[in-house]
């Protein structure tokens, strides 16, 4: 995709009023200086990778104008990119690419086409964007100031939505009047958003060394004597402090607790195999609330010295009691559950309705193994997903985990996450169903189907269970 945007000079305000009556005239001021200050960033930008850049070179000067952390700017951007919010996403007609999706593919194109480039424009800018007299150091001011203004009217109460939220309505005006598409607007803004997650280039993906990510990751996340008393836990508790808010829309569904015993250990274990093939369905409510039940449901509780109150456990471990991994269920073929997407409550053995929006058109090509498209793979074969009943999405909430433990929290989310993982394989098995947990899958693209920021909150693992017909595989 390229940018073809041209220059719009029209200044009136958009339709939708951002902000309210009460805004008015802070608008008003703001969209009679904003054209100037675009048009000195915009004038210049002639050709497709310069527009881009200059795109690119706006936002970025807009986030920083906001003054939010790298996490939280990062959440913006994305956000801009796909709303995380369901309800601000619009249905997308089957075998078409929503905007949001193609301009993150264009994004991630030329983004890993040329890191080294693109981390140094992101360097160049933001020296350029923190100076004085230039234009888009001007234009970060005027952001600036606007949301200063907008922050004293939020404080008198006299906003329809938080100061934050307006600045974020009026970027996406100027965008719109100086040409941009959706998808050019999602393009600029994924650019930007990797640009500011990769401070430095990474190297090629299969190489080894002391510098290899993996291999630093592991190193500076090992305990010693000598700094354990600085790398013990920090925060005492669950609290909800750095979770993604995910929004419930509508009512709770109650799950159905285990009604009848399940096979034996040994004989689940011996019997457990990740099936290929074609998944089918019905299931029942029944079948998935006692698999969810048994696999990451709160079970019971247990006291522990120096501990204000009992601790409810679950099926399996979780590093500190904290339990960063959370459950999402796209139910698309279960009797009793509506189709779509919800949050496993495990404290009320739940589902929490986040999406009412058939996902499979979105699913299928975010995993290439169930990728018509694409060949199968060399470590497994190929899973016709069309008709299967229920995905399953392990996510693990990384800031929430991380205030606890720092960087060892990273293992303690891998580790959490093969353990309900392997719940799930066997739970499975004793309810006669087949299972597969895929950990090959296209990240951001899964991230926005399921309105997740990719960034605190991320897919580790995702699990297709149903009914295969053909053989499963002998892993």
């Amino acid at each position: 995709m390229t940018l073809t945007a041209s220059a719009r000079p029209e200044t009136a305000p958009p339709a939708a009023g951002p902000g309210g009556p009460g805004a008015a005239d802070v608008v008003d001021r703001h969209l009679a200086v904003a054209p100037g200050l675009e048009q000195a960033v915009w004038a210049d930008a002639r050709s497709a990778p310069t527009r881009l850049r200059a795109a690119a070179g706006l936002l970025l000067a807009a986030v920083v104008a906001t003054g939010l952390d790298w996490a939280s700017s990062l959440a913006w951007l994305r956000g801009d990119a796909g709303p995380v919010d369901p309800g601000d996403r619009t249905r997308v007609p089957a075998g078409e690419v929503a905007p949001a999706g193609e301009g993150r593919f264009a994004a991630e194109t030329a983004f890993l086409r040329n890191e080294a480039e693109w981390t140094a424009w992101h360097r160049r800018i933001r020296e350029e964007v923190g100076a004085a007299g230039t234009g888009l150091g001007e234009w970060r001011r005027h952001l600036a100031d606007t949301l200063g203004e907008l922050r004293e009217l939020e404080r008198a109460g006299r906003l329809d939505a938080p100061a934050g939220a307006v600045l974020r309505r009026l970027v996406g005006a100027h965008q719109e009047r100086i040409g941009l598409t959706a998808a050019e607007r999602a393009q600029a803004a994924w650019l930007v958003s990797l640009a500011v997650l990769r401070a430095t280039p990474r190297g090629p993906f299969f190489a080894d060394g002391p510098e290899a990510l993996d291999r630093r990751l592991h190193e500076e996340a090992k305990y010693a004597p000598a700094t354990i008393l600085d790398q013990m836990p920090d925060l005492v508790g669950a609290g909800t402090e750095g979770r993604q808010p995910l929004p419930v829309r509508g009512t709770p569904l109650p799950l159905a607790g285990p009604d009848a015993e399940l096979p034996g250990l040994a004989e689940v274990l011996l019997a457990r195999r990740s099936a290929y093939g074609t998944y089918t369905g019905p299931l029942t409510a029944d079948e998935v609330g006692r698999l969810l039940y048994h696999s990451a449901a709160v079970t019971g509780e247990k006291t522990m010295d120096g501990a204000e109150a009992p601790l409810r456990v679950r099926p399996h471990p979780s590093g500190g009691n904290r339990y960063p991994v959370r459950l999402l269920a796209y139910c698309h073929d279960v009797a009793g559950v509506p189709r779509g997407l919800y949050l496993h409550d495990p404290d009320a053995h739940a589902l929490l309705p986040l999406d009412a929006r058939d996902l499979t058109g979105e699913l299928i090509p975010a995993v290439p193994a169930t990728d018509p498209r694409l060949p199968a793979t060399k470590a497994g074969g190929k899973i016709d997903a069309a008709g299967c009943p229920l995905w399953l999405f392990l996510v693990a909430d990384l800031t929430y985990q991380r205030l606890h433990y720092g960087l060892r929290s990273y293992r303690l989310v891998l580790l959490e996450g093969g353990h309900v993982a392997q719940n799930l394989s066997l739970v499975s098995t004793g309810l006669g169903l087949s299972s597969v947990g895929l950990c090959g899958f296209y990240d951001d693209a899964l991230h926005a189907a399921l309105g997740l920021d990719g960034v605190n909150s991320a897919v580790l693992y995702t699990y297709l269970v149903g009914r295969v017909s053909t053989p499963a595989t002998p892993d």
